[in-house]
């Protein structure tokens, strides 16, 4: 039975003589980059072995019959003297990397030698980074292009509707596509909003076909983002995550239309490497803008699978929605803020400096200190929230989502906007050596030294206002808030 290749732009299309899936055979993959030929990733065999395409397009290969196989070279080849466009096998830790010098935790020995020979025991996520050429060490990202490459122990049969395994560790699942449950995503009619109509399936199809790489903690995840796959930021992620799940809500979607299914293709296959990032201990915890925007894809596949893996995965993980939202039974109610120590609240304050967004160590208005209202609260948080809190309503996974004081701080600040009073505490006096003497925490107590308030004027300030803002998700919260 023949099988053949054909060229469609941006990469190969398998294409059978029949409708049984039979794999191809391969001596070497190639990945196109979006940004150019320069750019592109090729693995290269020893010999010709079987290979296919998963679901979103990505590569398997597999050295059965035989006993292993060998990739001889991986282009752009790895500039050992820079620390440059380098590979991993099964990544697992959420600190190291050996993918470029410039970004924190590097470490060469995460990157094996060529030629790498690999047993038709297991399956292996080869995951691969072109680096930015440049010399810049602040570089964000650092990271051109990746892709991934799966060697799998058996050739792996009608590939085309099963997901990649998860690249992220060494535990390796094949979800079928047709595990997708016949759950009723048209939740909104297209006539809802006209912003719709700028917002393509397609664009949503090519924002999530390449590998989000994402499994860093802490804001050194936004130097490995990959600029052709992803952008940098965590606000911009959490921003797409959500727009682009509620445009696939819409009453146009069709899983029947190419474009449409490989829209939802591809956000889910982001979903299935973040679930394999969470189980193996990757978190995405409170740091200003960087950690937001992975919890949303996981519990939505989970939902849209039917599958309490995800839900799981959630558990073991940690994700900035959850930990930069808290309850204060003092105050009532959800604020703003990250845990951080007193010190540190009060030092934006004294001096302009230190981290935005820790929590009021009292428990009565919301944290930032002297940027409440602002700087990270408002810029980076309210609106990709916004549009996150609008998605869990409309899909109804409130309770998968367990949080309900983030859904409760959302809403308020769309309607309220900063919550500055009722404040017990002193206000700064202008005087840094005066903390814990006319201001700041009572002496021997974690309550604070008595006063009108500290940023009382501040109450209200940027009500439903707030950078990385979408239109179209606008205009959705709107249909929903007039109609539901």
């Amino acid at each position: 039975m023949k099988v053949f290749l054909q060229y469609l732009g941006a990469g190969l299309v398998i294409l059978f003589s029949s409708t049984v899936a039979i794999a191809a055979t391969c001596s070497s993959i190639k990945y196109s980059a979006p940004s150019g030929s320069s750019n592109d990733i090729e693995f290269v065999f020893d010999d010709a072995y079987k290979c296919g395409q998963f679901a979103n397009g990505d590569w398997w290969v597999s050295p059965s019959p035989k006993a292993s196989m060998k990739i001889v070279s991986i282009s752009p080849a790895i500039d050992v003297v820079n620390g440059n466009n380098g590979f991993e096998v099964n990544p697992l830790s959420f600190t190291k990397q050996g993918f470029d010098s410039r970004i924190s935790g590097y470490d060469q020995t995460l990157q094996p030698s060529l030629p790498l020979t690999l047993p038709a025991v297991g399956n292996f996520s080869i995951v691969k980074a072109v680096s930015f050429p440049s010399a810049d060490t602040d570089c964000r990202p650092c990271l051109q292009y990746a892709a991934v490459l799966t060697v799998t122990a058996k050739p792996v049969l009608k590939s085309t509707v099963l997901f990649r395994p998860g690249y992220f560790g060494s535990s390796k699942s094949f979800i079928a596509t047709e595990k997708i449950t016949r759950r009723a995503l048209k939740r909104i009619p297209i006539t809802c909003c006209t912003e719709a109509k700028n917002v393509s399936f397609e664009s949503i199809a090519a924002r999530y076909k390449n590998v989000q790489l994402d499994h860093l903690e802490n804001f050194v995840v936004r130097f490995l983002h990959p600029a052709d796959n992803m952008p940098d930021y965590g606000a911009d992620i959490a921003r797409d995550n959500a727009v682009y799940l509620l445009r696939m809500l819409m009453s146009d979607f069709s899983f029947a239309k190419p474009v449409h299914k490989a829209a939802l293709i591809n956000y889910l296959q982001m979903a299935i490497d973040l679930r394999s990032m969470a189980e193996n201990g990757a978190t995405w915890p409170a740091n200003g803008g960087h950690g937001n925007g992975r919890k949303l894809p996981i519990l939505f596949a989970g939902w849209l699978f039917g599958d309490n893996g995800f839900r799981l995965s959630v558990l073991l993980s940690s994700f900035s929605e959850d930990t930069q939202i808290y309850y204060s039974k003092r105050a009532g109610r959800a604020l703003y803020g990250r845990e951080c120590t007193d010190a540190a609240y009060w030092k934006t304050t004294l001096y302009s400096s230190g981290a935005a967004d820790c929590r009021d160590p009292y428990g009565l208005i919301d944290g930032g200190g002297y940027e409440i209202g602002a700087s990270y609260q408002e810029c980076c948080t309210a609106k990709p929230w916004k549009y996150t809190a609008l998605a869990i309503r409309l899909l109804g996974i409130q309770k998968l989502w367990k949080n309900d004081n983030f859904l409760e701080y959302v809403y308020r600040w769309v309607d309220h906007g900063a919550w500055a009073i009722p404040d017990s505490c002193a206000p700064y006096d202008g005087i840094p050596d005066n903390y814990g003497k006319t201001f700041g925490p009572m002496n021997g107590s974690i309550d604070c030294i008595a006063g009108v308030g500290r940023f009382t004027d501040k109450d209200g300030l940027n009500v439903d206002g707030g950078g990385y803002s979408d239109i179209l998700g606008e205009q959705m919260w709107d249909w929903a808030h007039a109609h539901q």
